[in-house]
């Protein structure tokens, strides 16, 4: 779904495994979007954050169907028709306390959070604290920032005041890029934290609830702020890193501007934001 979707409004989904492997029937709305995908997918792999964790890499062969509407009698994480909500889900969607596990891409739902990790991608330009916060902040009142460093990258947790506005962010934000280009890609999970303790305000970890609070500026490799956590949170130098260029992120979402800024894989509007998705014409086109 979310490979596809980039593409256009995605009608209907099924999968299913033969001999050559798994297999899916994308239906979008018309057959211009279907050609437009196949077209820049067809030959290329799903990006690995995408992937179960047992897989290590797909790629895509992609081809045009026969079918022209694809019947999906029950929501699933075999099937799943977007366009009608009130489509019954199959029992084997549903554990053992009557709550729907899988959720609209087809996956398992992971539990919400108020607490977002964020991990960021072809970090060409430096991600300081203060832009972590201009972007999600643009989505609610952001209360704690902790920046660390993990398996060579630079990951962030967010603490938003509410698992609503954590849902919302995350819902906005989830592959889109900080700078045009791009450069500093999010993807973006649930943490299992619910409140982070900051030790210091620094320039890699932040407590906004307390603004009166001293800053220090100097990197604090000796503390970890926050405890019970492996992930050990310091500085790294950003020397390496090119001069930020002019972001298109603004302290609030709305005045007609879209919050984010459109991943290069994505179709780009003027000055590089997403354009917005338009849901319409008759189902036709499935692909897989």
């Amino acid at each position: 779904m979310q490979v596809f979707s980039a593409f256009g409004f995605v009608h209907k989904i099924t999968t299913f495994e033969k001999t050559a492997g798994y297999q899916a029937l994308v239906q979008f709305s018309d057959a211009e979007t279907a050609t437009s995908a196949r077209t820049s997918l067809d030959g290329r792999s799903i990006p690995s954050y995408l992937l179960p964790e047992e897989v290590s890499q797909c790629s895509l062969k992609i081809t045009y169907s026969a079918h022209t509407d694809l019947t999906v009698k029950f929501q699933s994480h075999r099937s799943r028709d977007y366009t009608n909500p009130y489509l019954p889900v199959a029992p084997s969607a549903i554990d053992s306390t009557g709550q729907v596990i899988v959720g609209v891409d087809g996956r398992k739902m992971e539990p919400e959070s108020n607490v977002l990790l964020a991990s960021i991608e072809n970090m060409q330009y430096a991600v300081t604290l203060d832009v972590l916060h201009t972007v999600f902040a643009a989505f609610g009142a952001v209360q704690k920032i902790a920046m660390f460093d993990k398996n060579g990258g630079v990951q962030a947790l967010i603490q938003y005041p509410d698992v609503q506005t954590a849902v919302v962010a995350k819902g906005a934000l989830e592959g889109h890029c900080i700078y045009e280009g791009g450069f500093c890609k999010l993807h973006i999970t649930y943490s299992r934290h619910t409140d982070l303790s900051i030790k210091v305000n620094n320039d890699r970890s932040r407590d906004y609830t307390m603004p009166d609070a001293a800053v220090a500026m100097a990197p604090q490799p000796s503390h970890n702020p926050y405890p019970g956590n492996s992930q050990q949170y310091h500085a790294a130098g950003a020397s390496h890193y090119q001069q930020q260029p002019q972001g298109g992120w603004g302290q609030s979402g709305g005045q007609g501007h879209d919050p984010y800024m459109a991943a290069p894989s994505m179709h780009q509007g003027p000055g590089g934001h997403m354009p917005p998705h338009h849901y319409g014409g008759g189902p036709s086109g499935p692909m897989h």
